[in-house]
């Protein structure tokens, strides 16, 4: 017997099935469909097929998505693996869950996601006590990659950047007004499309210059929004982080957030591998084969 364990965002979903790792187009219960996330579940059924032998016996199933904030979701998303496993155990539930028991297990602890968007929560060691909203990246997602970028390229258009970054980012992506605001506004992926300029921003920062300033203005916001109202009285917060932004940006985020009184104490670019070993230990019996 296998455990199949799965954790999706917008742009990736990583699968291990067996010890075996695999990867597929993300699923975001927010932003598609359910014929688009049954397409991704039958290609990662197929691999799965192909891949193991004795498919047909029972397997647990443990899908962590973004999206899946509500009940029906769940529902729908447990129903959809369901087809494809038919006689599985299927636990479904949020990529913040999947960021907690990634980063804590069974210990109490506080999340900070900070990849493309953002969230935060507080974890008991057994589930989700407290989460401020994360807003997306219209309304909120402070510290993440989205916001990052839009304050950016915000500045870009405004002649706000200093001229050898401008110089620099105008040369390497050779985007015009039009482009940028149609991409924003009438893109399929406007997160996306902001985060992408992310990378940009982290390369180019050196301590003290504009770049570094904006991810530190970033962090700020992050913490004092979204990790400050965990704190009780004067209390230092022990934050872990899960995220491509949190993790690349480590020594930024480290010193802002000592500056604040919270100390950054864990960090997991991606939790797939943590959430296997988990699983592994709540039910040994579904060991890879």
């Amino acid at each position: 017997m296998i455990t199949v364990t799965a954790e999706s965002g917008s742009s990736k979903t990583d699968w291990v099935a067996g010890g075996k790792t695999f990867r597929t187009k993300g699923i975001n219960f927010s932003v598609m469909s359910v014929r688009d996330i049954v397409s991704v579940v039958s290609c990662a059924a197929a691999e799965i097929n192909g891949r193991m032998r004795d498919i047909s016996e029972p397997v647990s199933v443990h899908f962590y998505g973004a999206g899946l904030v509500s009940a029906d979701n769940v529902k729908v998303m447990t129903g959809i693996l369901g087809d494809f496993f038919p006689r599985a155990e299927i636990e479904c539930a949020s990529d913040l869950l999947a960021a907690a028991r990634a980063l804590w297990g069974d210990t109490p602890g506080i999340v900070a996601i900070l990849g493309t968007g953002s969230n935060s929560c507080s974890y008991d060691g057994t589930r989700i006590t407290g989460n401020i909203s994360p807003g997306g990246y219209i309304l909120g997602d402070e510290g993440g990659g989205a916001a990052l970028g839009k304050r950016f390229i915000s500045d870009y258009i405004k002649n706000l950047v200093p001229e050898p970054i401008a110089a620099e980012f105008t040369g390497r992506y050779q985007l015009k007004y039009a482009d940028i605001v149609n991409s924003v506004y009438k893109g399929p992926n406007p997160a996306g499309f902001l985060a992408s300029f992310a990378p940009f921003v982290m390369e180019t920062a050196v301590e003290g210059n504009y770049s570094e300033r904006l991810i530190r203005e970033n962090f700020r916001l992050f913490i004092e929004r979204s990790l400050l109202p965990y704190r009780h009285g004067d209390e230092r917060l022990s934050v872990g982080v899960v995220g491509s932004v949190g993790c690349s940006c480590r020594d930024i985020l480290t010193s802002v957030g000592n500056g604040c009184g919270v100390d950054f104490v864990k960090f997991i670019p991606a939790p797939i591998e943590a959430l296997v070993k988990y699983h592994l230990r709540k039910n040994p019996i579904f060991a890879p084969v």
